[in-house]
């Protein structure tokens, strides 16, 4: 046993010093193609335009209303329903219906159009001393108009999606939002804008349906008769009004600003010397893995 033991190890070595003297006989052609993947990997890395990013972190607010949930339990909540008022509902809490807001095709492309960000958000070309270029091929800054079909609110939502990135701390809770652009300055206005936009969509729809409320409300008081149902009305009317007010004075109204965006003076990506690195070891594994296919499927000379 230990005879074909060795025997086996002395035909392995041999195996592996042929495949050693087949890759050194390839030698040239192996070191011929991977320098020249790297040399275009750096021509490559260097075409790349820096990306940066701006982050702000947010902490939700607590909401301060309790009209919602009092309306909800003292049973009214049905009855307002089957009116067309929108009580509200503690089954989605604030920061999951704010974060879900925040990616809804409604609010970005109305976020799109309202901040007219439509053409360096799809045609920005560079970002040069502190300056965004525009793509002179795609829009004309002097007619202001589109030299190419103008982009559909689909593509600008998706586009804008693609640089918008959010997560939740599971330990804090705090929220981190990003947007990555080619320009810092624009990362950085988009992400304060989002924040601010965001609370104001939230804080609209909050008192929109409080007014609604407060109108089915009243509407019931002037039918009511009984002192007890009267009370009632009166302390739900007088909550909704209370919502009403808050929201109006209270800027932050779903999510604070904890560590607002600044502009970055670092990139974010990408990382040229890693794309040159990789793209070189792999040339070299594919040079070596090529020629030693090409040496076994060769056809073999009968001495």
């Amino acid at each position: 046993m230990q005879v074909e033991k060795e025997e086996f190890q002395k035909y392995e070595d041999i195996d592996l010093i042929a495949l050693f003297k087949v890759v050194w006989a390839e030698k040239i052609k192996i070191i011929f193609v991977t320098g020249i993947v790297a040399i275009l990997s750096v021509f490559y890395a260097l075409s790349l335009s820096n990306i940066y990013k701006s982050e702000v972190l947010l902490t939700n607010v607590s909401d301060p209303s309790t009209s919602s949930t009092a309306l909800s339990g003292s049973g009214l909540g049905g009855l307002a329903s089957l009116a067309g008022v929108s009580l509200g509902s503690q089954e989605v809490d604030n920061k999951t219906l704010g974060l879900a807001t925040l990616k809804s095709r409604v609010f970005i492309t109305d976020f799109i159009d309202r901040r007219d960000i439509l053409v360096p958000l799809m045609a920005l070309e560079s970002w040069e001393d502190g300056k965004i270029k525009i793509d002179d091929k795609a829009y004309d800054l002097e007619k202001k108009a589109w030299r190419v079909k103008k982009p559909s609110m689909q593509d600008a939502y998706s586009n804008l999606m693609g640089k918008l990135s959010s997560s939740i701390d599971p330990i804090t809770g705090l929220i981190t939002l990003s947007i990555s652009s080619q320009s810092p300055a624009l990362a950085q206005q988009w992400v304060t804008w989002l924040v601010e936009d965001l609370n104001d969509s939230i804080r609209s729809r909050e008192v929109e349906e409080a007014k609604r409320a407060v109108t089915f409300l009243e509407e019931k008081l002037t039918s009511t008769l009984t002192e007890d149902m009267r009370a009632m009305f009166f302390r739900l009317i007088q909550q909704q009004t209370e919502t009403i007010m808050l929201a109006n004075v209270r800027q932050d109204y779903l999510f604070r600003t904890i560590d607002p965006a600044i502009i970055s003076e670092t990139k974010f990506s990408p990382n040229r010397s890693l794309i040159c690195i990789m793209a070189t070891l792999f040339a070299g594994f594919l040079s070596v893995f090529l020629v030693l296919l090409m040496h076994f499927l060769r056809p073999k000379k009968d001495h």
